[in-house]
């Protein structure tokens, strides 16, 4: 699924797809791989957008996923019912995908790739 905008900016890049976490490191890697920016309408100072053609793959699709709402659907219920409902609503290549990156990777590895915040991710590693 392609995102709907053209531009995307600085702020909405951060650390998504293995970027930069902060906004200098962000520019920076920007103009190391040459990606197409302009200046932010209505935005003060030097605020920037880059184009969507130009950014990495890796972040083009986290954006794309980001930005795609999911037709599932769940009810309250007990935490392993959950999951068994989420399993049984994706597709047999989903279900495979998923499962073989939690068994290859772990879960803490599936958080991270998530965005899950980094202090509860120290909260996971310490227990």
């Amino acid at each position: 699924m392609a995102i709907k905008k053209e531009w995307i900016a600085t702020h909405e890049l951060i650390g998504i797809g293995g970027l930069p976490k902060t906004r200098q490191g962000l520019n920076r890697r920007a103009r190391e791989e040459g990606w197409h920016k302009r200046r932010r309408e209505g935005a003060r100072g030097k605020a920037v957008e880059y184009a969507w053609q130009s950014l990495p793959d890796s972040v083009k699709k986290t954006l794309s996923l980001r930005s795609s709402n999911a037709d599932y659907s769940l009810s309250a219920q007990e935490p392993s019912t959950t999951w068994i409902e989420i399993h049984r609503q994706l597709s047999s290549a989903e279900r495979d995908f998923v499962v073989a990156f939690v068994l290859r990777e772990g879960v803490l590895k599936l958080l991270k790739r998530l965005d899950y915040p980094d202090e509860l991710l120290a909260e996971l590693d310490r227990e």
